[in-house]
């Protein structure tokens, strides 16, 4: 009799806690990930991006794609395994009745888990392959700033920045409920946080350089996507002691330049070179050395290294 109160309440113990997990990553995402998302994806992602590092581009790449796919299955199959290693224990008592509906909820509450990851995944993806059109490298942030004055308006350059804004919003919030997406491969040549570094020095360029000009979303979009770049980096255990120069990926581009082919775009000059060079480096040390660092945690390429160096 004791024994069976004993697997009873053990059973039901089992069931609880695997529905708690469940209901906590699937529909109640706070931006910190239960305690089994984060054990599984360690599983999988240190000894993969260890083993990823050591090998070539084209066997790396296939090879560190199954991190975030192999962390969300496993989490999956933890959750049915346990749910029914629970049941087990309640064969005999009338829980055991809801085996088969707690199992069809289970599912259900998989295939939306899933499905919300690949929409993530898609939403994150899709506005990187849009700018990846013009842009390839840090470098291009000036490129990027002089279309849109040429071509555009200051409505047109907000319009980005509101777009971005949100972007910076979406992913900071999705990829802190669900790590995984971080270590979801690139579907492009442009990986997401080089994308995101671009935008943002489009951004800190027209503060540092026309801060009354700036268009409205300016501010929102720095303000956003640095506490973005900074709590993903915290959520990958990253931690950077204190940066006063940030010439990640511009290193062979001279500020003097970049004010010259600003001004020849038409953007107006408030501030002497020397004060638009310290703004843009209060700001840019806010969010490119997280967002580098984030890079060579995760073992991405940059096809532009070998122009960096001068060869």
């Amino acid at each position: 009799m004791v024994t069976a109160v004993v697997q009873a309440l053990a059973g039901t113990a089992l069931v609880v806690v695997v529905w708690l997990s469940v209901v906590l990553t699937v529909f109640t995402p706070r931006g910190r990930p239960t305690r089994l998302v984060r054990c599984a994806l360690r599983t999988f992602a240190g000894p993969l991006l260890a083993v990823g590092g050591r090998l070539p581009a084209a066997f790396r790449e296939p090879l560190l794609d199954l991190c975030g796919p192999m962390a969300v299955l496993s989490v999956a199959g933890i959750w049915l395994g346990v749910s029914s290693a629970g049941f087990a224990l309640l064969d005999g008592t009338p829980l055991h009745a809801a085996e088969w509906t707690s199992r069809l909820l289970l599912v259900a509450a998989i295939t939306t888990y899933l499905v919300g990851f690949a929409a993530a995944y898609g939403r994150r993806e899709r506005l990187v392959a849009r700018l990846a059109g013009s842009v390839c490298n840090p470098r291009d942030a000036e490129t990027l700033l002089a279309v849109y004055l040429k071509t555009g308006s200051r409505d047109h350059l907000d319009t980005l920045f509101a777009e971005w804004t949100g972007w910076m919003t979406e992913v900071e919030h999705s990829h802190l409920a669900h790590p995984a997406l971080t270590f979801r491969r690139p579907a492009g040549d442009l990986d997401w946080l080089k994308a995101a570094v671009i935008v943002l020095d489009v951004a800190a360029l027209t503060e540092a350089l026309a801060p009354s000009w700036a268009p409205a979303h300016t501010k929102a979009l720095l303000m956003t996507g640095t506490r973005c770049m900074r709590r993903l980096a915290a959520g990958m255990c990253i931690r950077l002691p204190p940066i006063p120069v940030s010439l990640q990926g511009r290193e062979e581009r001279n500020f003097s330049d970049t004010l010259l082919l600003a001004g020849e775009a038409g953007l107006p000059a408030e501030r002497d070179p020397a004060e638009a060079w310290t703004v843009f480096q209060d700001l840019r040390t806010g969010y490119a050395p997280a967002a580098y660092a984030m890079e060579t945690r995760l073992r991405y390429d940059r096809p532009d290294d070998p122009d960096d160096l001068g060869d």
